[in-house]
C-alpha cells in the first residue's frame, strides 16, 4: 500500500499540478521532477521556523522551478518576468511595475491584512492570493506559487492548509477574474479598504 497517496501533501501537489501543468512534466507522479519540486516547496511552506516576507514568492518560485529547462535556460527561476504575459486575453502588469507591485503585495496588503484585518484567516489568505495572481509576477508558475503562498498565510495565522481542486478550477479562475475587475484599475489596486475595516 502506498501511504504517500493518502497524504494531504500528495493531494495538494497532484491537484495543483493538474490545474497548472508544466509542459513536458508529469507533476502527478512522485518520480517526476516537477512533483518533487512542488513537494519540496510545500514542505518549505508548511514548516514553522520562518514567516512569510517580501522575498517569499521568489524563494518559493525558485524551489518550484529548479532544474526545469524552461526556467533555468532563460534565467527565469526565482526571478520576476521581463516580458508581458496575458490571462484570458487580458494583459498583466508590465515588467517594470513588478518590483513596486510586489513590494506593495507584501507590506501594504498581505502583512497589513494579517496584522490588522479582523477577517478570518481563510478570507485573508484568499485576498492575498488573488492580489498575487492579478500581479502575475512570473513568466510561468504563478498559480502554483500563489496556492503555496495561500497556504503559508493560512498556516502562519493558525489555520489548517487547504487543497484547491482541479475540478473546481473554473470557479477558482472566475473568483480571480472577479477580484481583478473589482480591485485593479490602471495598474493600481483599488477598493481594498473594506477588507481592513471588516469586523
Amino acid at each position: 500500500m502506498n501511504f504517500l497517496n493518502n497524504t494531504f501533501e500528495h493531494l495538494f501537489v497532484v491537484e495543483s499540478n493538474k490545474i497548472d501543468p508544466q509542459p513536458g512534466f508529469d507533476g502527478t507522479n512522485p518520480n517526476d521532477l516537477m512533483y518533487q519540486n512542488h513537494m519540496e516547496a510545500l514542505e518549505f511552506v508548511l514548516s514553522k521556523d520562518w514567516n512569510i516576507g517580501p522575498h517569499t514568492a521568489l524563494d518559493i518560485h525558485r524551489v518550484l522551478t529548479r532544474g526545469i529547462p524552461f526556467f533555468e535556460n532563460h534565467n527565469n527561476s526565482g526571478f520576476y518576468r521581463n516580458c508581458d504575459v496575458y490571462i484570458g486575453g487580458e494583459q498583466c502588469p508590465a515588467p517594470y511595475l513588478l518590483p513596486d507591485l510586489m513590494t506593495n503585495f507584501w507590506f501594504y496588503y498581505t502583512e497589513k491584512l494579517m496584522n490588522e484585518s479582523k477577517l478570518p484567516p481563510l478570507e485573508i489568505a484568499l485576498i492575498s492570493h488573488n492580489i498575487f495572481e492579478v500581479i502575475h509576477p512570473f513568466i510561468d508558475g504563478n498559480g502554483r506559487t500563489g496556492r503555496l503562498i495561500f497556504n503559508k498565510v493560512l498556516t502562519q495565522m493558525g489555520d489548517k492548509p487547504r487543497v484547491i481542486f482541479f475540478n473546481d478550477r473554473f470557479s477558482y479562475y472566475e473568483e480571480i477574474q472577479i477580484f481583478r475587475e473589482l480591485h485593479f484599475y490602471n495598474n493600481t489596486f483599488i477598493n481594498l479598504e473594506s477588507f481592513f475595516d471588516a469586523v
